[in-house]
């Protein structure tokens, strides 16, 4: 299955009034965890406040929902640069993207757009969590983060609207769902990824014996 860099991205909040008419959100905060083939996140981790191009100024109601403060983006590194950094964390091309919902993607490409960049990521390499744990659970709605953790009693880490602790949340899930037999279509079982993890280590151990 290969391995996939769960990630989440916090957004500017425009004002409850008086929106511009030309404002778009903004990509603030960025938080990554790179999982395993079972999902399990690993130590290589990510975390960085970003600085908005366009519209630079954080509004209360952003604070409100996310506790980004001004300061906070204003010492942040551009997006070019957070973009970078997470290429870097990838294997490999086929690593998949993993975010809660489909807004991460969507944001991502729109400020990509706006900004003049190129998408960083294969497209079709994305996958929505939110969307898979609703299949999965046969869920009659999308179920939040929060209640993912707390129904399947996940221990959570950090707090909600924290990039990089949702994302290792969000691995967690993944990880709880693959070990109670989600499969993504086309690829293996858990069995078989199991075994496929257990050789791979075995080669390992025998080669540094060698």
């Amino acid at each position: 299955m290969g391995n996939f860099l769960v990630v989440d991205f916090e957004f500017s909040v425009p004002r409850s009034y008086g929106k511009p008419r030309a404002w778009f959100p903004e990509i603030t905060e960025v938080g990554a965890v790179l999982a395993g083939p079972l999902g399990d996140p690993t130590d290589q981790t990510y975390s960085a406040f970003i600085k908005p191009r366009f519209w630079p100024r954080m509004t209360e109601e952003n604070y409100a929902i996310t506790g980004i403060r001004q300061e906070d983006v204003d010492g942040g590194v551009g997006l070019e640069t957070s973009l970078d950094d997470l290429r870097k964390m990838s294997p490999d091309k086929n690593t998949w993207l993993v975010a809660w919902g489909d807004s991460d993607r969507k944001v991502l490409g729109s400020v990509c757009e706006k900004y003049g960049l190129d998408y960083p990521f294969v497209w079709d390499n994305y996958l929505d969590l939110a969307e898979e744990y609703k299949s999965f659970c046969k869920l009659e709605r999308r179920a939040s983060l929060k209640r993912a953790i707390e129904e399947n009693e996940i221990p959570q880490i950090g707090i909600l609207h924290s990039a990089l602790d949702d994302a290792i949340n969000a691995a967690q899930v993944m990880a709880w769902m693959i070990q109670n037999g989600w499969v993504m279509k086309g690829h293996a079982s858990t069995e078989e990824m199991e075994s496929k993890v257990a050789s791979a280590q075995s080669e390992k151990k025998e080669s540094r014996s060698v």
